[in-house]
């Protein structure tokens, strides 16, 4: 847990100059919603609510001008909001919701049925920079309540709450302690799917790889001796659900051609957080492990049962993401074998997070999710077929 000191911040300038838009922001969405319609009305039938494009508008303003200091205004470590949640709403009716794997506040279940043989390991987005936000967390409550009643039993959930570069954590650090987790919930008899979301899905790759080429990992991560690295064999990953994957983070975010990005989630100088993930080494030396589109299916991916057809893939991008043409050249040029790749119709970055979770989060919400409304939504729906069908 990073120290008080490290905690201590102010605004920046681009973030406070947001927050003073934010009135503005608000009332233009207002009035357009009832007049001329915003542009989440026009292009993403989920913005069916003026406070889903009301706030989801302000969101996206605050979101794209935070810079690294600014992710340290966000709730840290993830046990305080677990905390919050337990034995409120949804989570009332989650088995273990909130304990500890294997006794680390930094690694907790969101849901642990006593039958279940099948674990997600749920690496959240943030660009390697945020930490798990309360969005997420009941996100991942509501994937466990979008599979069916049948299915759901044989499933748990775990997140980890790996380090940030905010608090100077850089490569291979997280993919140390993603690995790590990965291990430990084999270790207990789970088959474990990995599930991330935005730089969580390019976090979830490196975990498949690393135990798919064990020789190429162990040659690579050496060089961290400060790392207590485990490479004994272990099977890799058979099925990975990732959502707006950033499969190229120094240099994805590029306008698509004849696309309209506005209101997007993210900004261009997200490349920038990218960089800062592998701070002060050679971006071709780590490129197999992080920039996934200079990758190849026969070089680097036919050895992961997710991606050779022992397995499978659900891979989720939205049609207005900045990410967009990376996503699609890396599922054209690796997805050769049960990947399912998916683009939701005038969709912004992590739809699933930023909208589709809206719905769920106060008290008639996770009543709805409870009893599995939800599946209806584009992406939660998507994942929880996903899952009844390899449980």
């Amino acid at each position: 847990m990073p120290s008080l000191v490290s905690r201590l911040t102010y605004p920046l300038p681009r973030l406070a100059l947001a927050a003073i838009l934010v009135p503005w922001v608000a009332a233009k969405s207002f009035v357009q919603y009832y007049t001329s319609g915003t542009i989440y009305q026009k292009t993403d039938p989920e913005f069916d609510t003026l406070y889903k494009n009301v706030l989801v508008a302000v969101l996206a303003v605050l979101a794209t001008a935070a810079l690294a200091t600014d992710a340290k205004f966000m709730p840290y470590p993830m046990k305080l909001m677990f905390k919050k949640q337990r034995g409120r709403g949804a989570a009332k009716e989650i088995p273990h919701f909130g304990e500890t794997v294997a006794g680390e506040d930094t690694f907790l279940w969101v849901a642990r049925p006593e039958a279940a043989k099948t674990a997600i390991l749920y690496l959240h987005g943030g660009g390697y920079l945020f930490p798990l936000a309360p969005a997420q967390l009941v996100g991942m409550m509501g994937v466990w309540w979008a599979v069916l009643l049948e299915k759901r039993q044989n499933l748990a959930i775990a997140v980890l709450d790996y380090k940030l570069t905010t608090y100077a954590h850089y490569y291979p650090t997280q993919l140390y302690e993603a690995t790590r987790a990965y291990r430990q919930l084999v270790d207990l008899g789970y088959e474990v799917v990995v599930k991330g979301d935005s730089c969580g899905s390019n976090l979830a790759l490196a975990v498949a790889r690393f135990f798919a080429y064990p020789a190429e990992a162990k040659a690579h991560f050496s060089q961290w001796p400060q790392f207590d690295w485990d490479f004994l064999p272990l099977p890799a990953p058979k099925h990975l659900i990732l959502t707006a994957p950033w499969t190229l983070p120094t240099c994805a975010a590029v306008p698509f051609p004849g696309m309209n990005h506005k209101g997007e989630f993210i900004a261009l100088s997200i490349n920038k957080k990218g960089k800062l993930y592998i701070k002060g080494l050679d971006r071709d030396d780590v490129a197999p492990w992080v920039e996934f589109n200079e990758t190849n299916y026969k070089e680097h991916w036919a050895e992961v049962p997710a991606f050779n057809g022992d397995g499978s893939v659900l891979y989720i991008y939205g049609e207005r993401e900045y990410f967009r043409a990376s996503q699609e050249s890396f599922a054209e040029e690796c997805g050769v074998h049960n990947f399912d790749s998916v683009m939701q119709p005038g969709a912004i970055h992590d739809c699933l997070f930023v909208v589709e979770v809206l719905d769920i989060l106060g008290k008639k919400g996770q009543q709805a999710m409870v009893r599995g409304d939800h599946r209806q939504k584009f992406t939660f729906g998507r994942i929880g077929r996903f899952l009844d069908e390899i449980l």
